[in-house]
């Protein structure tokens, strides 16, 4: 159901902006610009990302390749379409990301509806062109919530942002509705140094939905091999913390993320987890901050930038005696070659405790990545 409802929504959508376009033409100016991107690389890894305890795997990925339509009427109206193509392995997946309007107001003041991120996570937030490793950390992909329908307001000023949203979604056997927010802050925000700070949270009704926390540990093609309890839930709380610091070519990020879930049983579930990022650029570049988010890189020399990249990420998947506590240590090296071309090279180190798949999960991961924008 919910696979043909992203799809409605881009039929619907892209009907209304061949159909408006010639009214909005009269009215006011109507700007349009296509652009996308295309990640793809290859995976090699051990036993432990595979749940058959296969001990070398090798997969090529066609990571994402998302074509976007962005709209501009007039001075204050903005609208969004995109969708995106992957392959995993033998699986293949054409997905709507996301397809919203929104309306520009006074004071840097934002309402937003369709289809779009939820406001929860620095690294959730950033588009895939703005990391700097082949995938978010382990704790952001199992904990922050990701595109949903719903309608959002928020203000985005220099040194401080807030949003909020009510958003719904159709996980396996319900139905999800959402309250998330966000507010950040940047005390510190000058040419050459910005510190931030922000705080998230979600309250989610699950409807009686099946509720496990599945994660293929920051390798994409990969079996879900971490895992949390599987049951039946009401409503779960989500909260955050998230802190940055730039400075010249040095980047620090840390996140710490919680959830408590309800059984409908009435019996109360603690998971967690946080990672903490470094990078360094060994050219003369640095990371760009705007409106509470990372930017991507713009490279000050026609040889590009060049990225060293350290990431430790930990989650604690475990309660009652059941599930996992994992980690994966992460050291990469990031290319940005211009403003369109990237390559990403990361080696992970996995670690897993508690509930497993297989007798000895064993085997570190590489995974190679080449992201062209346009």
């Amino acid at each position: 159901m919910l696979a043909e409802l992203k799809w409605a929504w881009m039929v619907i959508g892209l009907t209304l902006a061949f159909m408006l376009q010639p009214l909005l033409a009269v009215a006011s100016p109507v700007e349009a610009e296509v652009g996308g991107y295309v990640a793809a690389g290859v995976d090699h890894y051990g036993s432990f990302y595979d749940e058959d305890g296969e001990r070398s795997t090798a997969r090529g990925v066609l990571r994402n390749a998302k074509i976007e339509l962005e709209l501009a009427l007039g001075k204050r109206w903005e609208a969004e379409l995109d969708g995106s193509y992957k392959i995993e392995g033998d699986k293949k997946e054409l997905d709507l990301g996301d397809a919203y309007l929104l309306y520009d107001g006074e004071s840097r003041f934002e309402a937003q509806i369709g289809r779009f991120k939820e406001p929860f996570g620095l690294e959730r937030l950033a588009s895939y062109t703005s990391l700097n490793t082949s995938e978010r950390s382990l704790v952001t992909s199992a904990f922050a919530p990701g595109r949903s329908i719903g309608v959002m307001a928020g203000q985005y000023r220099k040194r401080g942002t807030w949003s909020l949203g009510l958003f719904t979604d159709e996980p396996d056997g319900g139905s999800t509705h959402a309250i998330t927010a966000r507010l950040t802050r940047a005390p510190i925000r000058s040419e050459n140094q910005t510190l931030h700070l922000g705080a998230a949270a979600s309250y989610r009704d699950l409807g009686d939905s099946r509720f496990q926390i599945k994660d293929e540990g920051e390798v994409f093609s990969a079996d879900n091999v971490i895992r949390s309890p599987r049951f039946e839930a009401g409503d779960a709380w989500l909260a955050g913390l998230e802190a940055a610091w730039l400075y010249h070519r040095l980047t620090l990020v840390a996140e710490a993320m919680a959830q408590s879930v309800r059984r409908t049983d009435g019996s109360r579930w603690q998971f967690g987890g946080a990672y903490l990022q470094a990078g360094v650029f060994l050219t003369d570049d640095r990371r760009y901050y705007s409106r509470g988010e990372f930017d991507w890189i713009e490279p000050r020399h026609r040889a590009g930038a060049l990225e060293l990249v350290a990431r430790h990420s930990a989650v604690d998947l475990r309660d009652r005696n059941l599930g996992a506590e994992a980690s994966v240590t992460l050291l990469g090296l990031a290319w940005y070659l211009g403003e369109l071309f990237q390559l990403r090279l990361n080696y992970l180190m996995p670690d897993i405790r508690g509930n497993t798949l297989m007798a000895v999960p064993d085997g570190d991961a590489v995974t190679l990545r080449a992201v062209l924008r346009f």
